[in-house]
């Protein structure tokens, strides 16, 4: 139960940070105009439709990660209930 009470504690973190980033990028774009350089390779990939597989592959991995730490999770769980169970009936 740890691991979901961090998980959501790093969502709402993760979540809240890009709120405030856009805030802020969005009260920057309307008081000074700033000339970015241009990030070819973005724009390459979003032409090409292959900025989509970028995402894919990152969220199939996130989610790899996520599913790996509950399932480790839930192991060390039911380890600790036997250890404990085992000093109990001794």
């Amino acid at each position: 139960m740890k691991l979901f009470r961090i998980l959501a504690v790093w969502c709402f973190m993760l979540c809240t940070t890009a709120g405030i980033q856009q805030v802020q990028a969005q009260a920057e774009a309307t008081t000074t105009v700033v000339a970015e350089p241009e990030v070819e390779m973005a724009d390459v990939l979003r032409q090409d439709g292959k900025i989509y597989v970028v995402v894919a592959v990152l969220l199939t991995v996130l989610v790899g990660m996520i599913l790996y730490l509950i399932s480790l999770d839930r192991k060390v769980g039911k380890l600790e209930a036997q250890l404990k169970d085992d000093l109990v009936n001794r």
